[in-house]
């Protein structure tokens, strides 16, 4: 999953092609700019804070929320790796 700003900006950008069903990306277009708040840069890649991943895995379909879960497990064991 990513956030964009702009879906058919990047879908094109990434050459990505819908899909009905089996898709591996989604493209997510925030309701609010909250989740490019206090983002983290690694290997080039823009990523989300992992309070904002765990808040979108808990509340996401599938086994996203088990993947939660597992993230706040980790958080709370690895406070020093994630916390600024």
């Amino acid at each position: 999953m990513l956030y964009v700003e702009k879906l058919r900006e990047a879908a094109d950008a990434f050459e990505l092609r819908p899909a009905d069903a089996g898709g591996n990306v989604v493209l997510l277009e925030p309701y609010d700019p909250i989740v490019f708040a206090r983002t983290i840069e690694r290997s080039h890649l823009c990523i989300v804070n992992p309070t904002q991943l765990a808040v979108d895995l808990l509340t996401g379909p599938g086994r996203a929320p088990s993947e939660g879960e597992e993230l706040l497990t980790w958080m709370k064991d690895n406070t020093d790796a994630w916390r600024t």
